[in-house]
């Protein structure tokens, strides 16, 4: 799965789920691409991929994909790094391709850091219609 394709699917079950893409902030919106300050590098912008409003908060975003071996859990630091000082509720990482998904590594790496960053969930792209649903439920409740 490339990049582009788990942004694809991350939007469907955004839509799917209820949300709309607005600028207005209203729960069940989302906007792509929101550009915000670098954690780690002065004078630089990182772009969240979603931000997401919910009747509970909002969500930041991150979508990682790898099908090849590499630097995957090196870069995966720095998205850790960064969920530790979100503006947003939570951070969430969406993961998808063979190499972040092999037994759960990215998912598991990344959860490790919860002491760390308070905020930040992660999640296989598989999970993501799931865990929108108990966000809406949970304010149903």
């Amino acid at each position: 799965m490339y990049r582009k394709q788990l942004l694809l699917q991350i939007t469907y079950c955004l839509e799917q789920a209820g949300f709309c893409r607005s600028t207005s902030k209203e729960p069940f919106s989302y906007e792509v691409n929101v550009k915000y300050k670098s954690t780690l590098i002065p004078d630089k912008n990182d772009y969240a991929h979603f931000v997401l409003y919910t009747p509970n908060g909002s969500i930041q975003i991150a979508a990682k994909n790898q099908d090849t071996t590499g630097t995957a859990i090196e870069k995966l630091a720095y998205t850790a790094k960064d969920a530790s000082v979100t503006e947003y509720d939570m951070y969430l990482v969406v993961c998808g391709g063979k190499e972040l998904l092999k037994k759960n590594k990215a998912i598991t790496f990344l959860n490790l850091f919860k002491k760390d960053a308070p905020k930040l969930h992660a999640i296989a792209i598989n999970d993501l219609s799931y865990f929108l649903h108990q966000q809406i439920q949970e304010t149903a409740a």
